[in-house]
Formats: C-alpha cells, sequence, structure tokens
C-alpha cells in the first residue's frame, strides 16, 4: 500500500513523523494537474494498529466539475489495476519512499515515534527490516493490493461545494 500511494501520490514518510509529496511525476498528479482538472492531487496511506484509510485529495481547477475529477482519479486506480505498475515507476516509488522514511526518521523524537510503533503496532525489529521488506515488493504485489482494496463498493467520497462564489 505504501508504494501505491508513492505511485499514485508521490513518495512522502510515513505517519505522524512522516514528511509530505515532493515530485511531480506521480500518476495523480500527472493526469489531474498537468490535464488542468486540478490545481493539486494526492493520495495518502500511513501505517497504523488497525485497518486504516487509503485517502485521495484534489483541489479542482477553476470551473471544474467534481466527477470529472472523481472520474479521473478512478481512471487511475482502474489502471493500476488492469496494467500494473511499470518496473521504472516501482524501482523510482521504492528508492523515493525509502529516502523519504530515512529523512522523516532522522531527529530523535522521529527515531523514538519509529521505535515505539515497532514496539507496540506491529514488532520489535519491524523498522530494522522495513527498507529490506520495502524492497521486495514487486509490480504484481502493487497491482494486487489496487484491485484487493480499492473498489467502489469500499469508497466514501466528500465534495466540499462552496454555497456561493
Amino acid at each position: 500500500m505504501i508504494v501505491l500511494d508513492s505511485v499514485l501520490g508521490g513518495a512522502k514518510g510515513m505517519g505522524i513523523a512522516g514528511g509530505s509529496a515532493n515530485n511531480r511525476s506521480n500518476r495523480l498528479y500527472r493526469a489531474l494537474v498537468e490535464s488542468e482538472l486540478a490545481v493539486d492531487a494526492g493520495s495518502s496511506f500511513g501505517p497504523t494498529l488497525d485497518p486504516g484509510l487509503f485517502s485521495f485529495q484534489t483541489t479542482l481547477a477553476p470551473g471544474v466539475e467534481h466527477a470529472a475529477v472523481e472520474a479521473a482519479v478512478w481512471a487511475e486506480i482502474e489502471r493500476v489495476q488492469r496494467e500494473g505498475v511499470t518496473e521504472a515507476e516501482l524501482h523510482k516509488a521504492i528508492k523515493q519512499t525509502k529516502a523519504q522514511f530515512v529523512y522523516s526518521s532522522e531527529s530523535v523524537t522521529n527515531r523514538a515515534y519509529w521505535l515505539g510503533f515497532s514496539a507496540v503496532v506491529a514488532y520489535l525489529d519491524w523498522l530494522a527490516t522495513w527498507a529490506g521488506r520495502l524492497a521486495q515488493v514487486t509490480s504484481a504485489d502493487v497491482q494486487r493490493v489496487a484491485t484487493l482494496y480499492l473498489s467502489r463498493d469500499h469508497q466514501t467520497a466528500g465534495w466540499y461545494v462552496p454555497e456561493s462564489e
């Protein structure tokens, strides 16, 4: 799910101690911002004790209908489900995710956060083995989790609509 998040919305550090997405080559940016449907687009997912949300957020460009943006987001999700991700996308997503995670773990406070997370939410060696497990993710893994977890019948969509100009 973390690699899928990187492919769709850009690499970022994870969780409370995470950084923000910083690239414009992710699929949502290209599909929504470069096509002028939105001025900003992204996704987010972080590890938690209980199952959590995989979220998408966009800021629509002036004059664009919400339905058009939602359809474009689903088109990108469905493309991953049908075609998977390329080896180049996979390699880039893993490399950038690892870099963001390392960067977001540099401070003593954030390092303590991840050590606590490992002990409470995952297992004691989670932090020490995370990068190695990330490197083992395949394109088939990304396609499988996109198909399994991102389905229209499991979505909740909300549109912020201004009442007046």
